[in-house]
């Protein structure tokens, strides 16, 4: 059966819903650690295996160097209008021309802001087949006003 679920990206947290057929309420999925909030950060290991959520989150203490959040403030917008919030962006150095967040490790690795978001999305995909125990391949998305 094909599942369709919402999710909302958020700059500090993200999630993922569905509808529950039998009440028409959505419910909200959980993560591995039992919160149905994701952090919207990202981590990059020394050895380039990305790490998203909770566990990125906890890395911007020790490893700042290597995790990015709140990147969904540099999509969309000019470098004039984003310049306080580059400060939050710890070492990583963003290109005003490509709009790429280049980070600093030990291998550079180039990420757009949306890639990084991708990344998000993905783990939070990930959350929702984890869930109903099958592939998840539909989206939905809101519109105010569209459902009553």
């Amino acid at each position: 059966m094909a599942r369709t679920v919402g999710i909302d990206l958020g700059t500090t947290n993200s999630l993922v819903a569905y509808v529950d057929a039998q009440t028409g309420e959505p419910k909200c999925i959980s993560g591995p650690n039992g919160s149905t909030l994701c952090p919207s950060v990202v981590s990059l290991d020394p050895d380039g295996r990305l790490v998203v959520g909770e566990p990125a989150r906890r890395r911007l203490l020790t490893q700042p160097e290597r995790t990015v959040y709140s990147v969904k403030r540099l999509m969309g917008r000019g470098v004039a209008d984003i310049q306080d919030e580059l400060k939050l962006v710890f070492r990583f150095a963003f290109d005003p021309i490509s709009k790429n967040v280049h980070s600093r490790s030990h291998r550079r690795q180039v990420f757009h802001a949306a890639e990084i978001s991708s990344f998000i999305l993905r783990e939070l995909k990930n959350w929702a087949e984890a869930y109903f125990g099958e592939s998840v391949d539909r989206g939905g998305y809101y519109r105010a006003g569209l459902f009553q």
